[in-house]
């Protein structure tokens, strides 16, 4: 069985305690993020990324301490051009390494309009063979029950 992937966003959201570095799934705290934690111990062949203005894109068990998120909406990020393109360019290698290393038959995608442009891009560097699912629903709301739904549906769980 092929692996899953699923791209999520991090949080404005992020827990100054403890002070050491911990898990970036527990460092943040976001609604998406806190559905995964749900599901992460009972998931099975399944990776996730957490993509962030603030760390980049990063394994969800990458141990991260904490930093300031950047002020203001995600949905409404502004980000200087050249953090902008350092940005992209380091979470597109961040995923064409694990693409490199790593098969999936499904990626699921779970961004705002903003970090989306972040990974753009992506189905050129993925195999044709593998599934790109994206988040639907207008608002946190339906995203969440969609993601939600996704999971319980498409992952094999123990």
């Amino acid at each position: 069985m092929l692996r899953k992937l699923v791209i999520i966003s991090g949080s404005t959201r992020i827990l100054k305690e403890p002070v050491d570095p911990i898990p970036a799934l527990h460092r943040f705290d976001g609604m998406f993020i806190r559905i995964i934690r749900k599901y992460y111990t009972r998931l099975s062949d399944c990776d996730v990324l957490i993509l962030s203005p603030t760390y980049g894109l990063i394994k969800a068990k990458e141990k991260i301490g904490f930093k300031q998120p950047i002020p203001g909406s995600w949905g409404k990020l502004v980000i200087a051009d050249n953090e902008f393109l350092r940005l992209k360019e380091s979470s597109i290698s961040t995923l064409q390494k694990l693409l490199a290393t790593r098969q999936y038959d499904e990626i699921y995608v779970n961004l705002g309009k903003g970090m989306l442009k972040i990974i753009e891009g992506l189905d050129k560097i993925v195999p044709q063979r593998t599934k790109i699912t994206y988040a639907y629903g207008s608002g946190i709301g339906p995203k969440m029950a969609h993601m939600k739904n996704w999971i319980e549906s498409h992952l094999h769980t123990t």
